[in-house]
């Protein structure tokens, strides 16, 4: 998935385990947040790390999901539980920062970046609207949960 799905989707988990009505502690939150970047890494989707102009893909990825981010955090004041989802749910794709770096490839430390792990696949149309849809319902979930 790529890095604004991730990051979008943490904060809508954040939402829900951060609002009034669950008050989760910061750490069942981080661990709920990682468990939900693997879960959404098996879910068919397209990634565009094999792609012309990869770079120029990261780089709109990762400014949107900053861009994102900052927003959330200074524009509509999220909360901290929103911010903490966002970020930690995006966090592992540092992981694989290497790859649209000119440099060699070094072995991956989130479990679903492992070879082994079934990460999803689908086809450029198919794969962008999936994650379109996980987007767009995140944020629905984040604007009806958040005061």
């Amino acid at each position: 998935m790529w890095v604004i799905v991730h990051t979008v989707s943490g904060m809508a988990l954040g939402a829900a385990l951060g609002s009034s009505r669950l008050n989760a502690p910061w750490w069942a939150l981080v661990l709920a947040a990682l468990a939900a970047h693997a879960l959404l890494d098996i879910v068919p989707h397209w990634d565009y790390t094999r792609r012309p102009r990869l770079y120029l893909w990261a780089l709109g990825d990762v400014g949107v999901s900053a861009l994102t981010f900052v927003a959330a955090w200074q524009v509509f004041d999220a909360p901290w539980y929103v911010l903490l989802g966002a970020a930690v749910s995006a966090a592992p794709d540092l992981d694989v920062l290497d790859a649209v770096l000119p440099i060699g490839r070094h072995r991956r430390l989130f479990p679903s970046h492992w070879k082994p792990y079934p990460h999803g696949r689908a086809g450029p149309v198919v794969g962008t609207l999936v994650q379109l849809v996980v987007v767009t319902a995140s944020l629905a979930l984040v604007v009806w949960l958040v005061p």
